[in-house]
């Protein structure tokens, strides 16, 4: 990029956002953050090594794919999930939901974590709106203690 220069955008100069520079390939930009949240990216980014703007660009990813999941027409997914196999059978309850979405579930691996309780990580795809479906009925099953639905990209 041969000098940089303020690119007039309507709109993004109110929001906390300044265009410095722009080429096909990427945008380069201003962003304001809490004290707090900036002490805390330091941190993090000095003890991983990794730069900030790969920080930057890998939560805006992550937010816009939570963002523009429902909606989108092609998605692939993780849905995570940490259940008690003791309760109400919720192993079966478990199984039986992933079968009624064959179109959707591609895989799932299973791990004891102790006696109880077991990680479950299921790899989804399909339209957005579908595989939410699928994670609202896992989570309302008796004996999940937790779970997560992580997006990893999307095609509108």
């Amino acid at each position: 990029m041969s000098g940089n220069k303020q690119i007039g955008v309507r709109g993004y100069k109110s929001r906390g956002i300044s265009l410095v520079g722009c080429t096909s390939l990427a945008l380069k930009i201003g962003v304001y953050l809490p004290e707090e949240l900036a002490r805390r990216l330091s941190r993090i980014r000095s003890e991983s090594g990794v730069s900030l703007s790969k920080i930057v660009q890998l939560a805006l990813s992550s937010y816009l794919s939570t963002e523009e999941f429902a909606r989108s027409e092609s998605v692939i997914a993780v849905i995570g999930v940490v259940y008690d196999h003791t309760i109400d059978d919720a192993d079966i309850r478990l199984t039986d939901v992933q079968h009624s979405y064959l179109n959707n579930v591609i895989s799932a691996t299973h791990i004891h974590l102790d006696e109880r309780n077991c990680l479950l990580a299921i790899f989804v795809k399909g339209r957005g709106s579908d595989v939410e479906k699928l994670f609202n009925e896992i989570i309302a099953i008796r004996g999940v203690k937790t779970a997560r639905l992580m997006p990893l990209s999307t095609q509108s």
